[in-house]
This record gives C-alpha cells, sequence and structure tokens, in this order.
C-alpha cells in the first residue's frame, strides 16, 4: 500500500463532526506484517500542512517501508509544517548512510528516496546518497520498500524540475502518474499533483 500525503484533522476524532479520522481509516485498511499494520510507501508531495497532517501519529502506528521526499524539505528548515516527517527523512538518511558505509543496504522502515533537483544539493543532508535513493522526472519506479511487484506498479516521476528549485512550495511538488495492472493485464492509471 502506497499513501500520497495526509491531512487528519483533530476534530475527526469526535463522532459529532463529519470529518474522517484518516489515520485510523488506513490503520485499518492496513495488511498485518511481523505483527503490526505495515505501509510500504508514504510519499510527500511537498511540505504544506494540508498535506502532512497526522504524519507523527500515523509513524507512531505503522510500520513505514519507505519514504518518498522532495529536496525542497530541506530548503524549509523552519518550516513548522512537517517537523515529523523531516526529521524521520533525516534518520533515515543517516542509517542509509551508515548500511551503505559497510556495503549494505537499509532495510524496511529505514528506506527513503529523495524525488527531484535542487541547485543547492550539496548543501543538504541527502547529498551523498547513492544513486538508487535518488529519482528525477522522466524516470519510473517500480519498486516500493525494497519489492518489485513486477508488471502491477509503475509510477512515473513527472516533477520537480531543477528549474523551480527555489519556487513556491506548491510548484516544487512531487508529480507522478501510478499505472497499476490486474492480473487480467488491465491498467488502471492516475495523475497526482501536490
Amino acid at each position: 500500500v502506497m499513501q500520497v500525503d495526509l491531512h487528519d484533522l483533530a476534530k475527526a476524532d469526535s463522532e459529532e463532526n463529519p470529518e474522517v479520522a484518516v489515520v485510523d481509516r488506513l490503520v485499518d485498511a492496513l495488511p498485518i506484517v511481523d505483527g503490526e499494520p505495515y505501509l510500504a510507501t508514504f510519499v510527500l508531495t511537498h511540505a504544506d500542512k494540508d498535506h502532512c497532517l497526522g504524519f507523527a501519529d500515523l509513524l507512531g502506528r505503522v510500520r513505514i517501508g519507505e519514504l518518498w521526499s522532495t529536496p525542497r524539505l530541506w530548503r524549509e528548515y523552519n518550516d513548522p509544517d512537517a517537523p515529523a516527517f523531516r526529521e524521520e527523512s533525516e534518520r533515515r538518511i543517516e542509517v542509509t548512510r551508515a548500511a551503505v558505509g559497510v556495503g549494505g543496504a537499509p532495510g524496511s522502515g529505514d528506506r527513503i528516496r529523495v524525488v527531484g533537483y535542487d541547485t543547492d544539493h550539496s548543501s543538504h543532508a541527502y547529498d551523498d546518497l547513492p544513486d538508487e535513493y535518488l529519482a528525477y522526472p522522466g524516470t519510473s519506479l517500480t519498486v516500493l520498500d525494497g519489492h518489485d511487484p513486477a508488471g502491477v506498479f509503475e509510477a512515473f516521476i513527472h516533477a520537480p524540475f531543477k528549474e523551480d528549485a527555489a519556487a513556491a512550495r506548491n510548484e516544487t511538488s512531487l508529480s507522478m502518474q501510478v499505472t497499476l495492472t490486474d492480473e487480467s493485464g488491465v491498467d488502471g492509471k492516475v495523475l497526482l499533483f501536490g
């Protein structure tokens, strides 16, 4: 299961409000792997509050195999909207560096992928990650948390572009077309923008 963005409102916890408790619903819908709810990949298109609210709660309740983020996350260290996501991304970058340093790779729950370009990449935490932890517009990703569901899942990356690196957050959002193919060969496609 891949979750793209999240906006879980506290008022959804009240039975009197029509808002849906998104994290509760997601946790209930996830498969149980090794005794805990398992989300293969969480994708943050950009770090505005209405795209990441509830991430800390989700992270505390499920195992998230892999995070996908854009370089923009590291341009705004003082941004109040995504501290839990940024902290978890930084942790995963450190784990990845350590694993790669001894000839290994991070395991499920420690994986991260940075999607897009940034002209200031050399000053950001992810700069020295090996290429397999990076992705750029024009590429297709078929692996989720180390698993390759060949012929079933593909995410074609459309953005963010290098020239938009310092633009407003909405213009630096991760944009992708996801294609899912069932056992009969029928494709379903969805185009996702931040």
